[in-house]
């Protein structure tokens, strides 16, 4: 991880971070982390009820060659497990 330095932090800003920090039961150091963080975050906005269910259609699509007829992929997972873990 890197380590960063912020030169002429005007006090207020700092005591500011200090109460904050206090306030969210962290260190000053930790709740900079935290606010850097947040900052940056994912911008993405989140995808629509029917952008998920596009996804969920392509993802099965591509995943359909290695389903077995009749069975679904929890059944193929389980008999994958009890293989592995010797169940019967």
């Amino acid at each position: 991880m890197a380590t960063l330095t912020i030169r002429n932090l005007p006090d207020r800003v700092r005591d500011e971070l200090r109460v904050r920090a206090a306030r969210n039961g962290r260190s000053m150091e930790a709740e900079v982390r935290t606010v850097l963080s947040e900052s940056v975050g994912d911008e993405r906005q989140p995808l629509s009820r029917d952008e998920i269910k596009q996804r969920v259609r392509e993802i099965q699509k591509a995943f359909a060659k290695y389903k077995k007829p009749g069975e679904s992929v929890v059944d193929e997972f389980l008999a994958e497990r009890r293989a592995m873990w010797g169940e019967e």
